[in-house]
């Protein structure tokens, strides 16, 4: 092991451990696990981009057998810290769209999804989608490589160190889980305001089926405020992708 690790060019260091860092995110985090991309052209472009991110870094010294393992599993870890940012992010709108679906009376009306083969709530999968529409389309994702071509200054391939702060991880849950809310606030209000007048006229009216006429009614006022939600995904992923790309530099400001 020792031989091969001194055999590898530094180059190859290099981008094998960018690679790593990068891995997790273009392969398991949203919008990018969202799109039905075959795993081998994910490989390649992960590949290509450590390689042009890895020609920006600092240049890696010698490392054993021993370092280079080391240096590997910091940058897978990174990698993990990076992804989890984008998968609260988007768990936010799956959130706010699960309300929705409990509000608007779809609780039971889970869908599969074919990525990851888990039961997802019917809003919260459009709001995702949406998300992820609004993510190329706002061209977020230069931010998400401005981040990652930053992060090769501020801690280079090989010298990761991460001491996770609780506070950092519980302030960003809730910021973006209330910033998902957003997207639904008008629906789940309005839903709200139904539920009331239907408990109004099952007290006029107890001979009336309430139940089945807060579905229907429900139903129909769920799929028009839907657009309006739609309309309001544009502020509200700018401001879920500022946290998320802000959660990595201060989790690690905070480690130092």
């Amino acid at each position: 092991m020792a031989a091969a690790a001194s055999l590898m060019p530094a180059p190859a260091i290099e981008s094998l451990l960018v690679s790593l860092r990068l891995g997790p995110m273009f392969l398991f985090a949203p919008p990018f696990s969202l799109m039905r991309i075959p795993a081998r052209v994910r490989v390649v472009c992960v590949l290509g981009c450590a390689t042009a991110l890895a020609a920006l870094a600092r240049p890696v010294g010698a490392l054993s057998s021993g370092q280079l393992l080391s240096a590997m599993a910091g940058e897978l870890l990174l990698g993990a810290v990076i992804a989890f940012s984008w998968q609260a992010a988007f768990a936010g709108l799956l959130f706010a769209g699960r309300v929705l679906d409990l509000q608007a009376g779809f609780g039971m009306a889970l869908i599969i999804d074919p990525a990851t083969r888990a039961q997802t709530p019917l809003f919260g999968t459009l709001l995702a989608l949406g998300g992820g529409v609004v993510f190329f389309a706002g061209n977020v994702h230069h931010e998400v490589l401005r981040l990652l071509a930053a992060l090769n200054e501020w801690l280079p391939p090989g010298s990761m160190t991460l001491a996770l702060d609780s506070s950092v991880l519980v302030s960003y849950l809730g910021k973006v889980m209330s910033v998902g809310l957003v997207t639904t606030a008008v629906a789940i209000v309005v839903l709200f305001l139904i539920d009331l007048a239907l408990a109004f006229l099952s007290r006029v009216l107890p001979q009336m089926n309430v139940l089945m006429l807060g579905l229907q009614v429900k139903s129909i006022v769920s799929v028009l405020v839907l657009g309006l939600s739609l309309a309001l995904l544009g502020p509200v992923m700018v401001r879920l992708s500022a946290l998320a790309a802000s959660f990595v530099p201060h989790l690690l400001g905070a480690s130092r």
